[in-house]
C-alpha cells in the first residue's frame, strides 16, 4: 500500500514569503512552471477534505486504488456519492448504525464495525 505523502500546514504569510523567494531562483520557463503548477494546486483546495478513517478502511481503499490503478479521492468519492444515493432512497439506514457519543460536540458516533460485519 501506498501512504499518500503528508503535507507541512505553513502560515500564509510564511508561504507568500516563500513564494517570492522562489519566484526569484531559476530560468523563467521554471518560473512559469512553478507558478502554473501553484495555481493547479490552488484550484484544487476546495474540494479537498481531511477525513478521520479506521486503519483497516483506508487500507482497503488504497489497496483497491491501486488493484484498479484509480485515484484513491476517485474511489472514495464513488463510494461517498453511492452511499449517500442509498441514504436518499431509504437502501441505508444510518439510525442502525448510530450509538450515544462521549464527546460534548456529537450525540451520536456511528459503530462501523457493525457496517463491516452485517455481510
Amino acid at each position: 500500500m501506498t501512504e499518500p505523502k503528508r503535507q507541512m500546514v505553513i502560515d500564509p504569510a510564511v508561504r507568500d514569503i516563500m513564494t517570492r523567494q522562489e519566484e526569484k531562483v531559476g530560468s523563467k520557463s521554471d518560473r512559469a512552471k512553478k507558478a502554473k503548477e501553484r495555481r493547479k494546486a490552488e484550484s484544487r483546495l476546495p474540494g479537498r477534505v481531511n477525513l478521520d478513517l479506521p486503519l483497516e478502511l483506508k487500507k482497503r481503499v488504497f489497496d483497491l486504488a491501486e488493484s484498479e490503478r484509480i485515484p484513491a479521492s476517485q474511489i472514495v468519492a464513488l463510494l461517498l456519492a453511492d452511499g449517500l444515493r442509498r441514504l436518499d432512497s431509504g437502501d441505508l439506514n444510518i439510525k442502525e448504525y448510530r450509538r450515544p457519543s462521549t464527546s460534548p460536540r456529537y450525540l451520536y458516533t456511528l459503530d462501523l464495525s457493525s457496517l463491516e460485519n452485517s455481510d
